[in-house]
């Protein structure tokens, strides 16, 4: 029974390495003062780090003040919302970076964009990103887009598949 018992754990083990998170770094937009209009340089912010595929894009802000609309780079230069790509409102946006590019974020609230820059730019370095799936054509989802239960589900199936084959031999 040990011999089927160790492949099994050995597959699950490594198939929960694979699976399990993300191995790349986690970027609170606007650092300790989040997404608002206190005066944060996000552009600045933007270009003294060093994005990849694989990181984690945060916006922190008061959901009742501010939101973070995706756009295109037209629109970005001229604060219009009108068109987003996404639009996110939670307050607390995790967006998990898929592919390589540019892109913009504003905030369509008032005159936040046009009068206090509340937006920002996110070039994803190509270089040092792996590749991404030919097909890739959404740069960003939200974290929280995909249900925590279905890895739970997964690791759930694959133990119980394992539990099963060693009951049958």
């Amino acid at each position: 029974m040990a011999y089927y018992t160790k492949p099994c754990v050995v597959f699950f083990l490594i198939l929960m390495t694979l699976l399990g998170g993300s191995t790349g770094n986690v970027y609170k937009v606007g650092d300790s003062a989040g997404w608002t209009n206190t005066g944060v340089d996000y552009e600045k912010w933007a270009s003294s780090h060093t994005f990849k595929v694989g990181d984690k894009i945060v916006f922190n802000y008061d959901p009742e003040k501010h939101d973070v609309v995706e756009v295109s780079q037209q629109d970005y230069n001229m604060c219009n919302s009108n068109s987003p790509i996404s639009r996110y409102n939670s307050g607390n946006d995790e967006l998990d970076i898929i592919t390589p590019g540019t892109f913009y974020y504003i905030c369509s609230y008032s005159n936040m964009c046009q009068q206090d820059k509340q937006k920002v730019a996110i070039k994803i370095d190509k270089e040092k990103s792996t590749p991404s799936p030919p097909n890739a054509r959404v740069c960003m989802r939200t974290a929280s887009s995909a249900s925590p239960l279905s890895f739970g589900k997964l690791y759930l199936g694959l133990l119980a598949s394992c539990v099963l084959a060693l009951y049958l031999h």
